[in-house]
């Protein structure tokens, strides 16, 4: 959005905010991306104000915290030279001979970005993730009511879909880790662990695979009609039908593969050295864990996690290589049916 400044009429911007996110760039705006610049964030959960221009460059974080699914309504405001923010009708945070007269410029284009920086996110004055997974509405830009009110990220998910805590892929999403950033196997005795938190799962396609982007993958799970296939190589496989809010753990040693959920398990026998491909995966530059659809896949799988670990080790989507960008990083829709595509 950009809004010239002769003919703003209003210093505040206002809107409701709703997100299980506890870090992402709100809201940021500029004249000038190098010298004039602010962002509203969030960091662990609560507000925080980043701020550069002539009268002062700081940092501030204040107010309570924002993660908690519910819609909070904030306002932002420039009251002479100081910068104030509310949240829920009341004042958490004011900055005093931080603003004056735009200077430099006769007529200065204001502009701002919702879920999202105008520069690199190394330029800010303190590093964090920018994208953040939540939902704006009844937001007012400087007295200018927004076109539409959508996702504050990049998907345009309809955010009138009640959410859990969690992380969403719709069909067809998919994220990418490096195994370079994931524990090898234990190596005395060789084993190798994964756990899903499985909340909810529907369609047909790729829950996680282990391999390269070039061939199949070497250990793989597959959805299909409420039942995870493990397949394990070229050679035989088995599956194990869902019950949904059960961890799904994966367990490997040097002669089998254990699935299972609740107090159901499903073994396959593994032929001797059959773990050995696995284990070079980690040699590979190019040997990833794929979570969702694998490359090439037509995927109609769509699920909700709350966690995904490997060998202990929590990964966090926000952290992967690459990821699509319709993945609900940190909620969940509490069903799966309407409003849990990524369009409205």
């Amino acid at each position: 959005m950009t809004f010239n400044v002769t003919k703003i009429t209003k210093t505040s911007s206002s809107f409701e905010l709703r997100t299980w996110d506890p870090e992402g760039v709100i809201f940021y705006g500029d004249t000038n991306p190098n010298d004039d610049w602010f962002m509203l964030g969030l960091r662990d959960g609560r507000p925080e104000i980043q701020l550069h221009n002539h009268w002062a460059q700081l940092t501030v974080g204040a107010g309570p915290r924002l993660d908690d699914g519910r819609w909070h309504q904030v306002e932002v405001k420039t009251d002479g030279d100081s910068v104030l923010l509310g949240v829920d009708g009341e004042e958490v945070l004011r900055l005093r001979q931080v603003s004056g007269p735009p200077a430099g410029k006769a007529q200065p284009v204001i502009k701002i970005a919702l879920g999202g920086l105008l520069f690199p996110p190394s330029n800010l004055r303190l590093p964090l993730v920018p994208a953040l997974d939540g939902c704006l509405r009844h937001d007012v830009w400087l007295g200018q009511r927004a076109q539409s009110s959508a996702s504050i990220r990049t998907s345009t998910r309809s955010c009138a879909v009640e959410s859990q805590p969690g992380v969403f892929f719709p069909p067809g999403a998919h994220a990418e880790f490096s195994l370079q950033g994931i524990p090898q196997p234990h190596a005395e005795p060789w084993a190798f662990s994964l756990e899903l938190g499985l909340q909810l799962a529907s369609g047909a396609g790729h829950l996680l695979a282990l391999g390269t982007p070039e061939n199949s993958p070497w250990l793989s799970l597959h959805l299909q009609d409420q039942k995870v296939a493990l397949l394990s190589g070229s050679g035989p496989g088995l599956d194990l039908s869902l019950v949904s809010g059960l961890p799904l753990q994966l367990k490997m040693d040097m002669s089998r593969v254990a699935l299972s959920q609740g107090l159901k398990e499903e073994v396959l026998a593994l032929p001797p050295l059959g773990h050995e491909p696995l284990s070079n995966l980690w040699a590979q530059p190019q040997g990833y864990l794929f979570l969702g659809a694998v490359p090439g896949e037509v995927s109609s799988a769509s699920f909700c996690l709350n966690g995904l670990w490997a060998q202990g080790q929590r990964l966090d989507v926000d952290q992967a290589l690459s990821r699509s960008q319709d993945i609900w990083t940190h909620s969940c829709p509490q069903s799966l049916g309407n409003g849990t595509d990524t369009s409205h």
